[in-house]
């Protein structure tokens, strides 16, 4: 597993403005290098670049956002959402919720998708919209919390993925997060 390394991706296909801004500010709030990549790109190669130029035990977080489809191979040598998997790269997943503030099938899809393929998923995050705590808890999803809505908490959010992210890593024998 990376110890400081943190991917974060989209139930499907989210609106990139909002997923980069959103990612700007996790990485703001947990003072971590910010890397952009479209799932296009082959993800083998980028994950060996960045894990192979980290030190080992980086106080340092790095925060890389992948745009796009990761479930789709794009690029002909396997999907993103496969090789994060194999990486055994700490995942968050951002989801945004439809007008009438539930989400898609998509998302529990994603969600579905994700443990199937034993990726190291730290939960969901909403994009936008209403935080409905009752709501979230109903859906059944490790929901975080919520960015870019009227209710966000990007200290609450952090503090939830801090909590995750360090158990993730003790269970993969680290001390990192």
């Amino acid at each position: 597993m990376v110890n400081n390394l943190l991917v974060v991706i989209g139930a499907g296909r989210l609106g990139e403005g909002g997923m980069a801004s959103a990612c700007r500010n996790l990485a703001e709030g947990l003072n971590a290098t910010l890397i952009e990549e479209a799932s296009g790109a082959s993800p083998h190669p980028l994950l060996q670049r960045i894990i192979s130029e980290s030190p080992k035990q980086s106080p340092e977080p790095m925060l890389l956002r992948v745009s796009g489809d990761v479930a789709v191979d794009e690029s002909g040598e396997g999907s993103w959402l496969e090789a994060l998997a194999s990486w055994r790269v700490p995942v968050l997943m951002f989801a945004e919720p439809r007008k009438d503030g539930r989400f898609a099938g998509i998302v529990p899809g994603s969600v579905a998708l994700s443990r199937e393929l034993n990726v190291a998923l730290l939960g969901l995050v909403q994009l936008g919209g209403t935080w409905s705590r009752s709501a979230r808890r109903a859906d059944g999803l490790p929901w975080c919390g919520c960015l870019q809505g009227t209710d966000e908490d990007l200290s609450g959010l952090i503090s939830c993925l801090r909590s995750r992210w360090s158990q993730v890593a003790r269970a993969e024998g680290s001390d990192w997060a």
